[in-house]
C-alpha cells in the first residue's frame, strides 16, 4: 500500500498510536477512551437519524428505559435522545477494562471511579435541533489527574459525520466511514490537519443569546462585526457553529442575557481547548457584577474528582473563535 493511501485509510486507533508520543503518562488509557466514546457514537448516529426507533436500541443493549419526558438538572426539558445517548455512552465506559476517574454529563450527577482520567461528556449538544433536523453533536472532554484537561474532541451528526480532535498540539478530523464492504467500514478514518483561517474581513459571526439584553459593549461589537463583513451564520446549535468556524474563521459568542446560559466544562472548555490548539483564541465574558468582564482560559479551576460535584453551577458567557476578530473585543 502506498504511504498516500495508508493515510487515506488510516484508522483513528493507529492515528492515536503514532501521533501520541511513547513517553504521553497513561497512554494505553487515553487512547482505549478516546476509542470507546468513538465508538459508542456510532449507535448515537444510528439513533438520531431513526429518532422514533430509539425503543430498539435500548432493548438492544439493555439500557434501562427511560421516560418520554424529563426535565434535567438545569430545569430544562430533556427529549428522549438526550437520556439515552448519556446511558449509551456511560454503559460503554463502564464495561470496557480502562478505568476512568469520573465520568460527568450534563445529563445527570457524576459517576466517580478510580481510573487516570476524568470525562465530561454533553451527549447531544443541541438537542433541541433533532426535531428540524439540523446539526447535532456529542461535545467531550478528558482531563488527567491534575484537573487540567490534555484532549477534546466533537462527534458532528450531519449530512455526514465527522469526528474533529485535538491532542498533543494538533487538531485532526476523521469521517465515519458508511461504505459497505470498505476495510474501514464503520470506522473513523483519518482526513485531515486542521488550520483555523484567521481573517480580519469576511469571516463569519454566530452571536447568541437575547440582543435586547446585551451590554452596550457586546451591542458595539456586533457591529463591529458587520463592518468587517462576517457573515450571520448562527443556527442554535453551538458544536454545528463551532465546526463552521473552523472551517471558514470567524467567531461564536454567547453573551449574557442578562445571565450566562452555556457550561463551563461540558461545553465552552472542551471547544476552547481546540480553539487554542489552532492558534485561536477564547474570553470568558461577564460576571454577577460586570457583564464586560473578561477572563481568560488559565483562570478556569482545574476539574478534578474533588470538586466535579460543582460542575454543574459554572455558566459562563464566553467569545471564541479566530484571534485576529476575538480580539477586536478587547479594542472596544
Amino acid at each position: 500500500m502506498s504511504r498516500y493511501n495508508e493515510i487515506l485509510t488510516m484508522k483513528l486507533s493507529k492515528w492515536l498510536d503514532k501521533n501520541i508520543p511513547h513517553y504521553f503518562s497513561n497512554k494505553g488509557d487515553l487512547i482505549e477512551i478516546i476509542e470507546i466514546i468513538a465508538e459508542a457514537t456510532i449507535p448515537i448516529r444510528g439513533l438520531l437519524e431513526r429518532g422514533i426507533t430509539s425503543r430498539e436500541i435500548e432493548q438492544r443493549m439493555n439500557i434501562e428505559k427511560v421516560k418520554d419526558k424529563t426535565i434535567n438538572i438545569y430545569g430544562e426539558s430533556q427529549i428522549h435522545e438526550d437520556i439515552l445517548t448519556h446511558s449509551i455512552i456511560l454503559k460503554a465506559l463502564q464495561e470496557s477494562d480502562t478505568d476512568f476517574l469520573f465520568v460527568a454529563s450534563e445529563e445527570a450527577e457524576p459517576v466517580l471511579s478510580d481510573g487516570k482520567f476524568g470525562i465530561t461528556i454533553d451527549p447531544v449538544d443541541g438537542s433541541s435541533n433533532v426535531i428540524v433536523n439540523r446539526t447535532v453533536g456529542t461535545i467531550v472532554g478528558i482531563y488527567d489527574e491534575a484537573g487540567l484537561i490534555v484532549c477534546s474532541f466533537y462527534v458532528l451528526y450531519g449530512i455526514y459525520t465527522n469526528l474533529i480532535l485535538a491532542l498533543n498540539g494538533q487538531v485532526a478530523e476523521f469521517i465515519l466511514d458508511t461504505s459497505p464492504y470498505s476495510m474501514t467500514f464503520y470506522h473513523y478514518v483519518f482526513q485531515e490537519l486542521k488550520t483555523l483561517p484567521n481573517k480580519e474581513e469576511g469571516g463569519i459571526r454566530c452571536l447568541g443569546g437575547d440582543s435586547t439584553e446585551w451590554s452596550d459593549k457586546c451591542r458595539a461589537y456586533e457591529q463591529v462585526l458587520i463592518n468587517h463583513h462576517f457573515k450571520n451564520r448562527y443556527s442554535g446549535s453551538f458544536v454545528g457553529d463551532f465546526h463552521a468556524i473552523i472551517t471558514y474563521g470567524g467567531i461564536y459568542s454567547y453573551f449574557p442575557s442578562p445571565k450566562p446560559k452555556i457550561r463551563i466544562y461540558y461545553e465552552w472548555l472542551p471547544l476552547a481547548f481546540i480553539i487554542k490548539t489552532l492558534n485561536g483564541e477564547f474570553l470568558i465574558i461577564g460576571s454577577t457584577e460586570d457583564p464586560n468582564k473578561v477572563k481568560k482560559i488559565e483562570h478556569i479551576e482545574p476539574l478534578t474528582k474533588a470538586n466535579v460535584d460543582k460542575i454543574h453551577d459554572e455558566t459562563s458567557g464566553g467569545l471564541l473563535g479566530s484571534a485576529i476578530p476575538v480580539n477586536l473585543f478587547l479594542s472596544l
